[in-house]
C-alpha cells in the first residue's frame, strides 16, 4: 500500500514538473497604426481585437476616441495529417479570452519543442518604422560607423544572434536560429546593428512576431487537437499612403510556417479565420468572388444598426451612413505538388444563428478549411449552400457581387443578416520535416459605396492594384530579403543619383510606384552601379525592387523631390 502511494506521489510530481514547464498564454500587445487603420495584433495566432473588444478599426481616430471598427477578432488555422493518418491541428478564436488557445509566443528548437522560459521571452511583438531605418541607414553611410542613438527597435529587433538583444531584451536569442528578417552588410549571418545592419522590413512601418503550437507540451485548449510543431513567423505592415487612397486604407500580413516535427504533413491547409463586425455586428452580410482571391463584408442594409443607428447589443460605435466595405484578398499562398499557388481554395462562414459546431471539437476546423461545412458535408452552389441532394459542389460560399441579382450572394437570397464570421481556406499542400511555406494577405477598406447591395467592383480594381504592388516588392522568382547590402544615394533624388551595391551584382532594377506601375526597368545591368535620373519622374514616393545576379532581391524606397 504504502508502494502504490509512493507511486501516485511521483505521478503528481512529475505531472506538476510537466505541467509547470507548459506556457502561458501571450498578452502582449502591439498597434499597427500608419495610415487610415488601426490594427491591434497579438503576441501569437490571434489578432485584431484586444482579448475583450474588437480591434481593428477604420478609419482610426485620435488615441482615447470613439473608434468604429471592421473587424472584431481574426485567427490563424493549420491543419493536416501525420503519416500514421493522425489529424494535427491548431486553430485560434475567442479562447485565449479565456485562457484557452492554441498557440503560443515565441520559436521551437530543432526537436520542436519549447519551454515557458522560451514563451515568455517571445511574449513580444517586435514594431519598427521605416524612417528609424533610414536615419540608422544614414548614420552609417555618412563615414561607416555608428555615432548613434540607435534606435530601440533597431537594437532590439530579433536577427540572428544579435549581441545585443541581452541588453535590449533583457534575453540572449536561442544561438544560430534565423528569426526576424535583416539587412546583413557583411554577409556573416549575423545581425549587427552596431556595424550597419538594419531590420529588413516592407511598409513604412511593419512589426514582427513569432509564435508556435507545442507551447512545452501545453494542451491544444481550442480544438483539443494533436499538436503539428509548427514555428510561425508572422509579419503585419503597412504604408503611409498620403497621397495614395489605396495604400492608405490597406494593410498587408504575412505568415511563414515551418514544420519542426520529424514528420510530413499532408493534405495540409491554412486557414485565415475572421469574425467580421462591420460597425454594428448584428446587420451585416459577407461574401466572395472566388475568381479575384477575395472574400469580403459589408452591410446588409443601409443604416448600420437599427433605424436610429444604434446597436442594440453590447452598444457598439456604427458607421451609420457612411459605411465601408471590408475585403480581404489572398496574395500569395502555399504551392502543391504541382507548383499551383492554392492561397484561396475555399471560402465558408458561420454565424451565432449556426451554432459554435461543439460536436465537431477537431474535424469542424478541417472540414472548414477545406470547403466543406463543419460535419464534412460539401457546400453546394445556391440557396443556404447545405444541400444534401445536391452535386453542384462549390467550395465557396455566396460566391458572387452583391449588386447582380443573378449573381449568389446573401442579397440575391434575401436572407436575413447576422453576426458572421468567415473562414478562407488555402490547401491542400504537403510539408515536410524542416520544410516551410508562406500565405499573405492584405485587408483592404473601401468607403462611399451605395448601398444596399452594394458593388464589390472598386474592391476588384482595389485589390488588383494591390496584387500588382505586391508582386513588385515581393517576387516570387527569387528570395524577399537580401542578405547584402543596397543603398540608394542621394535620397531624397533631386537631379541625379546612385544605386550600389556591395554584394553581388545588380542584374535588373525596376522602379516601381505606389500604384504599382512599373516607371523604369534597367536589365542586363552586371554591375555594382546605377546611375538613375530623374528626368520626368513626378514628386513623390517610389520604391526600387533590384535582382542581383545570384537571385536575390533587394528592396527600399526613393523620395523624388
Amino acid at each position: 500500500m504504502k508502494s502504490l502511494l509512493c507511486f501516485f506521489i511521483l505521478l503528481i510530481c512529475f505531472a506538476n514538473m510537466a505541467f509547470a514547464q507548459a506556457c502561458a498564454v501571450s498578452t502582449d500587445t502591439a498597434h499597427l497604426d500608419v495610415n487610415n487603420a488601426r490594427v491591434i495584433l497579438q503576441a501569437s495566432g490571434d489578432f485584431f481585437w484586444d482579448r475583450g473588444n474588437a480591434g481593428f478599426f477604420v478609419p482610426k481616430n485620435a488615441p482615447n476616441q470613439p473608434q468604429t471598427a471592421t473587424i472584431f477578432v481574426g485567427g490563424l488555422w493549420l491543419g493536416g495529417f501525420d503519416p500514421g493518418g493522425y489529424l494535427k491541428m491548431a486553430a485560434q478564436t475567442y479562447g485565449a479570452n479565456g485562457g484557452d488557445t492554441d498557440y503560443w509566443p515565441g520559436p521551437l528548437n530543432n526537436q520542436g519543442t519549447t519551454n515557458a522560459n522560451t514563451c515568455s521571452n517571445f511574449n513580444k511583438l517586435w514594431k519598427v518604422a521605416r524612417s528609424e531605418i533610414d536615419a540608422h541607414i544614414a548614420d552609417f553611410t555618412s563615414d561607416g560607423e555608428i555615432e548613434g542613438p540607435v534606435p530601440q527597435s533597431i537594437l532590439e529587433w530579433p536577427g540572428r544572434d544579435n549581441p545585443q538583444s541581452l541588453s535590449a531584451n533583457g534575453f540572449s536569442l536561442p544561438f544560430g536560429q534565423a528569426l526576424a528578417p535583416f539587412v546583413d552588410r557583411n554577409g556573416n549571418g549575423v545581425y549587427e546593428p552596431m556595424e550597419g545592419d538594419y531590420p529588413n522590413i516592407k511598409g513604412d512601418q511593419a512589426i514582427w512576431w513569432v509564435f508556435n503550437d507545442e507551447g512545452g507540451g501545453a494542451i491544444h485548449g481550442v480544438t483539443h487537437g494533436l499538436p503539428i510543431r509548427a514555428e510561425i513567423h508572422a509579419l503585419a505592415y503597412g504604408f503611409e499612403g498620403q497621397s495614395n487612397e489605396v495604400l492608405a486604407n490597406t494593410t498587408f500580413y504575412e505568415f511563414v510556417i515551418f514544420n519542426k516535427s520529424q514528420e510530413s504533413l499532408d493534405s495540409t491547409y491554412i486557414g485565415l479565420w475572421l469574425d467580421t463586425d462591420v460597425g454594428c455586428h448584428l446587420d451585416d452580410y459577407v461574401g466572395c468572388i472566388s475568381s479575384e482571391r477575395m472574400a469580403f463584408a459589408y452591410n446588409a442594409d443601409m443604416l448600420d444598426g437599427d433605424q436610429n443607428c444604434n446597436c442594440a447589443i453590447f452598444n457598439v460605435a456604427t458607421f451609420c451612413q457612411d459605411i465601408p466595405v471590408t475585403a480581404i484578398k489572398v496574395l500569395k499562398g502555399p504551392d502543391d505538388i504541382n507548383g499551383v499557388d492554392v492561397g484561396f481554395s475555399s471560402f465558408t462562414l458561420a454565424s451565432n444563428q449556426m451554432g459554435n459546431n461543439s460536436q465537431w471539437p477537431i474535424f469542424g476546423p478541417y472540414f472548414s478549411m477545406s470547403g466543406s461545412w463543419p460535419d464534412g458535408t460539401p457546400i453546394t452552389y445556391g440557396g443556404s449552400g447545405y444541400d444534401t441532394s445536391s452535386t453542384n459542389v462549390h467550395p465557396f460560399i455566396m460566391d458572387g457581387n452583391p449588386d447582380n441579382p443573378n449573381d449568389w450572394s446573401f442579397c440575391s437570397e434575401n436572407a436575413p443578416p447576422g453576426d458572421f464570421r468567415m473562414l478562407i481556406g488555402s490547401g491542400p499542400f504537403s510539408l515536410g520535416p524542416g520544410e516551410s511555406t508562406s500565405v499573405s494577405y492584405a485587408i483592404m477598406n473601401k468607403f462611399d459605396l451605395t448601398y444596399p447591395c452594394p458593388t464589390m467592383t472598386p474592391l476588384v480594381e482595389m485589390g488588383q492594384t494591390v496584387q500588382s504592388f505586391y508582386n513588385q516588392i515581393s517576387p516570387s522568382h527569387a528570395p524577399i530579403y537580401d542578405s547584402r547590402t543596397t543603398q540608394f544615394f542621394p535620397n531624397p533624388l533631386v537631379s541625379n543619383g546612385k544605386l550600389t551595391t556591395s554584394g553581388t551584382a545588380l542584374e535588373t532594377v525596376r522602379l516601381i510606384s505606389l500604384e504599382g506601375r512599373i516607371m523604369r526597368e534597367y536589365k542586363h545591368l552586371g554591375t555594382h552601379e546605377l546611375n538613375i535620373e530623374r528626368g520626368e519622374l513626378p514628386s513623390g514616393f517610389y520604391l526600387y525592387a533590384a535582382l542581383l545576379q545570384n537571385g536575390q532581391v533587394a528592396t527600399g524606397k526613393i523620395v523624388v523631390q
